[in-house]
């Protein structure tokens, strides 16, 4: 945190990487208030990872820190008098690249007395892209190394079923392993859902089951994030929210199908698998079981494809790329090099699927769909 204060006596925006778990939403904030930079706005593409980071900060700071998405926070930058009221501004999960939060971080950029914490968790390749962008922004890495070791385990084989995979892996590692709390992702609500169904139908003696996806009610998020009573094994089924969002303490198994929470479901990539792993021996040594081969974690990317820059988010891309092009909207060059699509037809495209109207101007289905967080 010294290292911080001390950049922000010669630069506006700051570029913090740190693993998911390390305080970024929660402790950040609060230590900028702290030290003289409140009030404080800390803004997540995730609504669900913006009210768990509320809930850590406490009551006591609900005047100086303030949590939102990314969403919300460029609403709240028009006019841009309203954000001049906070000091800093926290800009979470930048290496989603979620457009929201491109937009966000450029907005809060260019109010000059705000300063900016633009937050990573993709290492030195995201940290030097982002500096670049912010015109070589310094850098804060907190890169920690795993706190106990943990054992890899590969499937033997292809996995036909991945859901009922994630089934009998958790109901395997809790009737025959040493004792531990188990988290185990599926890639949406719906299987996440039906996939705590299955396990509470089982009826295993010990065995509490939670959930965690973005859907789900605030008020319970407790059930996941609480240790589980004495005597038993918690698992919690989540989606891509416990990957980098939010942390999941005291888990000893990580189960991994190896997919992630996109349309169409893809692999994820090793640098996402090694993110999962990371959150197994958070209370001992750890085990991380891949429902996948090892030949299959070698054939995966590197590193994760921004969100944006995704097939699923063609039209999201479009809608801002033409409000770009039209009145010349910064955020897009955050995004890479091949995050801004060819402009081609685009107009006709976008009437045709019902992003812009004959005049046009966005529609609310383009606004919604092109800033959309989880």
């Amino acid at each position: 945190m010294p290292t911080i204060l001390e950049y922000f006596e010669g630069h506006q925006v700051i570029i913090v990487s740190a693993a998911p778990g390390s305080g970024k939403s929660s402790v950040l904030p609060w230590c900028l208030a702290r030290s003289g930079y409140g009030p404080v706005i800390c803004a997540q593409p995730r609504h669900f990872a913006a009210t768990v980071a509320a809930a850590k900060a406490g009551e006591e700071w609900e005047r100086d820190v303030a949590f939102t998405t990314t969403r919300r926070l460029l609403g709240e930058t028009r006019p841009p008098v309203v954000l001049a009221a906070f000091r800093a501004v926290v800009i979470d999960e930048a290496h989603d690249r979620v457009l929201g939060t491109a937009r966000a971080a450029v907005a809060a950029g260019e109010m000059g007395r705000v300063r900016v914490v633009v937050c990573t968790a993709d290492g030195p390749a995201d940290e030097d892209a982002l500096s670049g962008f912010f015109g070589g922004a310094p850098v804060v890495a907190f890169h920690r190394a795993a706190p106990n070791p943990v054992l890899v385990h590969y499937s033997r084989g292809p996995v036909l079923d991945m859901l009922s995979a994630v089934v009998d892996e958790v109901a395997e590692i809790h009737g025959s392993s040493t004792p531990g709390d188990v988290l185990a992702f599926l890639p949406d609500v719906v299987r996440v859902e039906e996939a705590c169904h299955r396990l509470e139908q089982l009826g295993m003696p010990g065995l509490v089951v939670s959930r965690m996806h973005d859907h789900f009610p605030a008020e319970f998020m407790g059930d996941a994030l609480d240790p589980a009573p004495s005597g038993c094994t918690k698992v919690v089924v989540a989606t891509d929210v416990a990957e980098t969002a939010v942390r999941v303490p005291g888990i000893t198994y990580v189960v991994d199908p190896g997919v992630r929470s996109e349309e169409p479901f893809e692999m994820i990539s090793r640098e996402a698998a090694r993110r999962r792993l990371g959150v197994a021996g958070d209370a001992g040594p750890g085990h991380c079981h891949r429902l996948y081969m090892q030949d299959n974690y070698t054939g995966f990317e590197e590193h994760n494809v921004p969100a944006i820059r995704r097939d699923g988010s063609w039209h999201a891309v479009q809608a801002r790329a033409h409000a770009h092009e039209t009145c010349r909207m910064p955020g897009f060059e955050l995004l890479g090099p091949s995050g801004l699509p060819e402009l081609d037809d685009v107009v006709g495209q976008l009437v045709d699927g019902g992003y812009l109207d004959k005049h046009t101007e966005p529609t609310e289905k383009a606004e919604r769909k092109a800033y959309d967080e989880d």
